[in-house]
């Protein structure tokens, strides 16, 4: 073969591994998450399995502090790592950063890796940052609170409405953005004296 040849071949593997790469990352975890949205919805009842006044508390090795507060919860029976909590409340305080607040009706709690999925009435707050939605995945795993299904966001003189926001938790970086192609962020400027 000539060396043209194989240097096409060449591209074309590269090529071919860069776009399964993209689809594994962007497109498989739509997936999960739907997924999720799915189980969210674990019916309370009065067995052993309830918690009333449920607090757990933890630490990791630099410091960071995540506490979460439920007034009731009840323990999944095919996975007792899983736990529904009802009136939510999540505290993230990581040092040398400002405090984060999470709020909602129903959480999804993990005992085991602390990841939750707190859905209906979320509400973020965190520094002069104020966000509301429907959905909000804390994810300790990948250091990422992800934000979907009608995100309000509120910061200064500004809103604004999208379709999705992250925010990584380490570095403090917020991404906002719609998820359709076409479809922009709108965003709304409040001045002073209250007019836009």
């Amino acid at each position: 073969m000539t060396r043209k040849i194989i240097f096409q071949l060449i591209l074309l593997l590269i090529l071919a591994v860069i776009t399964l790469l993209l689809f594994f990352k962007y497109f498989k975890k739509t997936n999960v998450e739907v997924d999720l949205r799915g189980n969210i919805e674990q019916p309370f009842n009065t067995s052993e399995s309830l918690i009333e006044d449920l607090k757990y508390f933890s630490t990791d090795k630099e410091g960071n502090e995540y506490k979460i507060e439920a007034q009731k919860g009840n323990i999944d029976k095919d996975n007792p790592d899983i736990i529904y909590l009802e009136n939510v409340i999540a505290i993230i305080s990581l040092k040398n950063s400002d405090r984060i607040s999470i709020k909602s009706n129903f959480a999804k709690y993990n005992s085991k890796n602390f990841d939750t999925l707190f859905n209906d009435s979320v509400t973020v707050d965190y520094g002069d940052h104020f966000l509301s939605s429907n959905f909000l995945d804390l994810s300790f795993e990948n250091n990422l609170v992800s934000i979907y299904d009608n995100v309000q966001y509120q910061s200064g003189f500004s809103s604004l409405s999208a379709d999705r926001a992250e925010i990584d938790i380490l570095n403090k970086k917020t991404k906002i953005f719609m998820e359709k192609p076409g479809k922009k962020v709108l965003i709304n400027n409040i001045s002073k004296n209250g007019n836009n």
